[in-house]
């Protein structure tokens, strides 16, 4: 049985993360930015991220590869490789997927 929805999470001034689902190895997340707003590049040393745009549109670094992602797109960001977007419209969506989970988020 997964949990309930989290409250939205204020990063910035123009991002909010809201934890959507999770159980034992897996977590869905939901990242909410306005126009301008940064994920900044990092990357995971535990963790895999698979990213679907539901909203807007991202310029999205994944590793050496930099491109426009917008809704219905997808993207994969395996361990220890840099990645992050830079939201290019008001009310862009990302779900992202983790595996294991992101305790820290929790």
């Amino acid at each position: 049985m997964s949990e309930t929805v989290l409250p939205y999470v204020q990063l910035d001034a123009k991002t909010t993360r809201r934890v959507l689902s999770y159980g034992e190895g897996l977590m869905l997340v939901e990242f909410v930015f306005q126009k301008g707003g940064i994920g900044q590049p990092h990357s995971h040393a535990e963790h895999e991220q698979i990213g679907y745009i539901t909203q807007g549109s991202f310029e999205l670094t994944v590793g050496a590869e930099k491109r426009i992602i917008k809704s219905g797109d997808t993207y994969y960001a395996p361990r220890n490789t840099v990645h992050g977007v830079v939201a290019l419209e008001d009310n862009s969506v990302i779900i992202d997927a983790f595996t294991p989970i992101r305790a820290d988020f929790l």
